[in-house]
């Protein structure tokens, strides 16, 4: 189990690293106004990609095992290619997205949708190594493109990096088919409605949760946009994004323990695997959370540019949210993994509100130290709500929080394991 950890923590490393300098060659080659327009072109894309994954999303996970994975694809593929020409032009209209960008929007989220739809069949498959290699290439290819099309042609504008998304998702989706099409034998269609019924059940219980927290985490770019304009939501969005590398270990742990818990019918086992987990992560999250409360905001300036001042305190605010967040991580693939979506579900609606509140009092008056503290809120509650189901359903005790001796050996024997 550590072997796949440590595997899907080591992409998530370079993943890491590479969208780290792909924010920093955006802040100093764009500028803050540059960057809050990406963010809004980004946000858009994740949007209609959460509205795409109603079908072809999370909750594939959990119905690979259980069905006929032809049965599955089919209306994943069809249903991708529905919510991204309706998505983009809906945003649209409504000018959640720049206007000039919505063909754009409307192809990169049908390549993202279909390449994301295969690469979770591959983790319902269990072929964390596969998924790993397939997501990490993605990154170096958008990186590398954007390296040439900025440094080498001198192409330094917004479209540079809208073209460097294009080759990433379009080579992502051929390499995750290939990868994916032993897996797929082309059946009848008997019984297809009900294994449709399924699809939309489990997947609305996970992307609605999936969509209202995406809210949580996003909303507030759209009232800084508002209220403070592009280049405020450019110095917010880096900071977001540098807080929220600490999530690195917490993702790449809850890949494999939702990967797990749904091959897995125990509950039992999922408690036991998610509370070994939780505290992994949370000590890690603390830690390095720590090291970057202590970067002083010249460190800032320095690595993104004189435009971006300001960001630690973007980062102190943001702090009691990023730990918050990672619990939270773990207990919604406990809830995803063992069928109970809906608290994911509740528990995102929670923070919404509660961004909804203290967003529009916040923002406005505070400006993007407001927009932290709007989303610490949210997530920090968020969290308390989950955890107080997860203690309620398993008859999970305080000291069984602590570490013990008997994670300790857990882990020991896991390390002894990577010696063979």
């Amino acid at each position: 189990m550590l072997k796949k950890i440590i595997g899907t923590a080591g992409s998530r490393i370079i993943i890491a690293l590479i969208t780290f300098s792909i924010v920093v060659i955006n802040a100093r080659m764009l500028g803050s106004e540059g960057v809050g327009e990406i963010a809004l072109i980004v946000l858009g894309i994740t949007i209609i990609l959460l509205i795409s994954n109603f079908v072809g999303g999370g909750a594939l996970v959990y119905l690979i095992p259980r069905y006929d994975p032809f049965k599955l694809i089919v209306p994943a593929y069809a249903w991708a290619f529905l919510s991204s020409v309706i998505g983009a032009y809906f945003l649209s209209y409504f000018k959640l997205i720049p206007v000039d960008y919505t063909k754009h929007v409307m192809f990169l989220s049908l390549f993202q949708a279909l390449g994301a739809t295969n690469l979770t069949f591959l983790l319902g498959k269990e072929k964390i190594k596969q998924y790993n290699l397939i997501s990490v290439l993605q990154f170096v290819v958008v990186i590398s493109t954007l390296v040439v099309l900025i440094y080498v042609l001198r192409r330094v504008e917004v479209m540079s990096y809208i073209y460097a998304l294009y080759v990433a998702y379009i080579l992502t989706f051929i390499f995750s088919f290939i990868a994916i099409r032993k897996f797929i034998k082309i059946t009848n269609f008997d019984k297809f409605d009900e294994v449709l019924i399924q699809v939309f059940k489990y997947g609305s219980y996970v992307q609605l949760a999936n969509l209202l927290q995406l809210m949580n985490y996003r909303l507030g770019y759209y009232i800084i946009e508002k209220y403070l304009g592009k280049a405020s939501l450019g110095i917010f969005d880096v900071g977001n994004k540098v807080s929220e590398g600490l999530w690195l270990m917490g993702k790449s742990v809850a890949m494999v323990q939702y990967s797990k818990i749904s091959n897995n019918d125990s509950l039992i086992f999922a408690r036991d695997l998610t509370i070994r987990f939780l505290k992994f992560v949370f000590v890690i999250t603390f830690l390095m959370l720590v090291v970057l409360l202590l970067l002083p905001d010249s460190f800032f300036m320095f690595v993104f540019g004189k435009d971006f001042t300001g960001l630690n305190k973007v980062v102190q605010s943001l702090a009691l949210g990023i730990l918050s967040m990672s619990i939270s991580m773990i207990l919604s693939h406990f809830f995803s993994g063992t069928g109970r979506h809906y608290h994911n579900t509740i528990s995102s609606g929670i923070g919404l509100v509660l961004t909804l509140i203290f967003g529009f009092t916040l923002i406005p008056n505070m400006g993007i130290i407001g927009a932290g503290i709007t989303a610490s809120i949210s997530y920090f509650f968020s969290a308390l709500y989950q955890l107080i189901v997860f203690i309620k359903i398993t008859g999970t005790g305080f000291s069984q929080f602590l570490i013990h001796k008997q994670d300790i050996s857990f882990l020991k024997s896991e390390l002894r394991k990577l010696t063979y």
